[in-house]
């Protein structure tokens, strides 16, 4: 928060046997690979107002602050009008998506600011091995402090070190990159939503950062009611990251869209990216590359779904291009073998 701007053993013993049944030399790699995904994990109930800012006396365990003054709710805390916490937290009104408690944060400020928590993971990721990750976001709003806005690219950033605690006016420079993040823009106030996808580890990472790691130029916003109409603040829960394709929740290969909006994924793209619009009426899709280069094109003029083939395509960002008669979108993915 920027407040001046803004116990039976016999489970586990079952669940080790059959992974020794299964893997003599492997782990069993359904496991989620976030300690404490859920934000439950906490010494003590934190006191109010020691939670807010993601004090170091009020904070999960496993995770830290990684940049400026991110919020922890609990259930514990209660909530009233003075009070926030669950269900009424500083900026909305909403129950954990799992569990008793989540974490807030500023997921779109001016100048390119931002709040984002770090943890560290329970194994450094394999190079070359396929990893899913997802999560459950929520838009805030309606809280005693009103923001107005909504954005997308909410995700997490892995790094091979442990970051550094960054406290506002500094900043970091965006890398305009997320692992895993959310192409649309998370506007529910109401409901969870989740977002999932799946990587290629290229390097041996350690710890995930979870945040809108996007500047402001790459970030769509939009409006979702009266308040401060330069802040998004985003609600995070559920958090997971596993080698096993059915170790974390993902989103259904039936890609669910608002009527307007272009959903595609899995992204980065391994060998396909699939893609869904609405109504809108485009009669050409195309693939651009870094300098321009159409690589792809394809007629979808009676269409609102498509299948791309990405295995040729070279590793790095791409530009997808829907045309119309009287309007042009234009979305970026991420190729990654």
């Amino acid at each position: 928060m920027l407040l001046s701007t803004k116990n039976s053993r016999w489970p586990g013993a079952i669940l080790l046997l059959g992974c020794l049944l299964f893997f003599t030399t492997l782990r069993c790699e359904a496991q989620n690979l976030v300690p404490n995904p859920s934000f439950e994990q906490i010494d003590s109930c934190p006191s109010y107002p020691t939670f807010l800012g993601f004090q170091e006396s009020s904070t999960p365990d496993n995770w830290s602050r990684r940049l400026d003054t991110p919020e922890y709710y609990n259930a514990c805390i209660g909530s009233s009008d003075t009070v926030p916490g669950i269900p009424r937290n500083l900026f909305g009104y909403q129950f954990a998506q799992d569990g008793d408690a989540y974490v807030g944060m500023f997921s779109y400020l001016p100048d390119d600011n931002r709040e984002m928590i770090s943890g560290e993971l329970t194994e450094t990721l394999v190079v070359g091995q396929t990893y899913y990750g997802s999560f459950w976001a929520n838009a805030a709003y309606g809280g005693p402090q009103q923001v107005g806005l909504a954005c997308d690219n909410f995700g997490m950033f892995l790094m091979t070190v442990a970051p550094d605690f960054v406290q506002y006016p500094a900043t970091l420079p965006l890398v305009n990159h997320a692992q895993v993040f959310s192409h649309q823009i998370i506007s529910d106030t109401t409901s969870w939503i989740l977002v999932s996808g799946s990587f290629v580890a290229d390097s041996a990472y350690k710890y995930l950062v979870l945040g809108n790691h996007f500047d402001n130029l790459h970030t769509a916003v939009e409006i979702i009611g009266p308040g401060a109409d330069e802040y998004a603040y985003t609600l995070v829960d559920a958090v997971c990251l596993s080698a096993n394709p059915g170790g974390c929740p993902m989103s259904s290969s039936i890609l669910e869209y608002v009527a307007g909006d272009i959903v595609l994924g899995p992204n980065p793209a391994r060998n396909e990216l699939n893609l869904a619009w609405g109504n809108t009426r485009y009669s050409n899709l195309m693939v651009v590359d870094a300098i321009g280069r159409i690589l792809m094109r394809q007629n979808v003029f009676d269409r609102n779904s498509a299948l791309l083939q990405t295995e040729g395509l070279a590793n790095g960002t791409y530009q997808l291009i829907l045309e119309g008669k009287k309007e042009k979108q234009v979305r970026k993915f991420v190729v990654l073998h």
